[in-house]
């Protein structure tokens, strides 16, 4: 007689939704110095709220123009690391108050950054044009080793081969990868809503959408909690995105 064969039980969507918060917060608690605790009672625009946690130096820092920002990188003025420093620490209050990561790289993006802070010092000249400039990602954009899902509960499990080549071009010219993003599931929709993640929300009104399919990107770099950010465009959607939070984007 054949043997019965036993059918694999798959798991609740509800569980994998729940593996994939709880490792972005993991994420999220390894940096230093720890978050405090943000109230539930938030105010609509939570822009100010954000800025209330940091210090002046890492306001000056996040909120610097990206050009501004690489001359003092590569003259040596600031360090990689206190750059990369202060963006991980403002992404993360992004995330607790916009739902807008799938997760943040402390360790990665420190140890890059110390890496380039090692190279102005030891070749007295930047690695290249984006020296030290911490960017975010959209998940969607494939990094080597980590999640590649695209919003699906599904394929939660599924793991990026290789650095995308923007990521390798940029990788190239100096750039920190400090955050990835949300994005809907699909991908192709105007706001942020996953089964895996929920709702990403606009930092200058949380009672509406970040747009889409790159509102965490939207909420992120509207937030100031990176500087410049990599998304993706299908139909106009960056372009809405950068609509809903003062930024301008790029479509190539």
């Amino acid at each position: 007689m054949p043997r019965k064969t036993q059918e694999k039980k798959e798991r609740p969507w509800q569980d994998i939704a729940q593996q994939a918060q709880k490792y972005r917060d993991s994420t999220i608690d390894r940096g230093e110095p720890k978050l405090p605790q943000i109230p539930g009672d938030l105010p609509k625009n939570v822009f100010s709220t954000l800025r209330s946690y940091l210090d002046e130096q890492d306001i000056k820092i996040t909120e610097m123009l990206p050009e501004d920002l690489l001359q003092l990188l590569a003259s040596g003025e600031a360090t990689a690391t206190s750059v990369t420093t202060a963006f991980l620490r403002r992404a993360s209050l992004a995330q607790k108050l916009t739902n807008c990561l799938t997760e943040l790289l402390p360790e990665r993006a420190l140890a890059r950054a110390q890496y380039l802070d090692e190279y102005l010092l030891e070749h007295k000249k930047p690695l290249g044009p984006l020296h030290g400039l911490p960017i975010s990602v959209k998940e969607h954009i494939g990094m080597e080793g980590l999640g590649l899902n695209a919003g699906y509960v599904a394929w939660y499990d599924k793991v990026a081969d290789e650095d995308a080549r923007i990521l390798q071009i940029l990788w190239r010219a100096g750039a920190v990868f400090h955050a990835r993003t949300t994005q809907p599931q699909s991908l192709m929709h105007l706001e942020t809503d996953s089964n895996l993640y929920g709702v990403t929300v606009n930092p200058y009104d949380r009672d509406i959408s970040a747009g889409g399919s790159s509102g965490g990107e939207g909420a992120l770099i509207g937030i100031r909690g990176s500087c410049l950010g990599i998304g993706t465009d299908i139909g106009g959607m960056l372009v809405h995105d950068r609509a809903r939070h003062q930024f301008s984007a790029y479509v190539c």
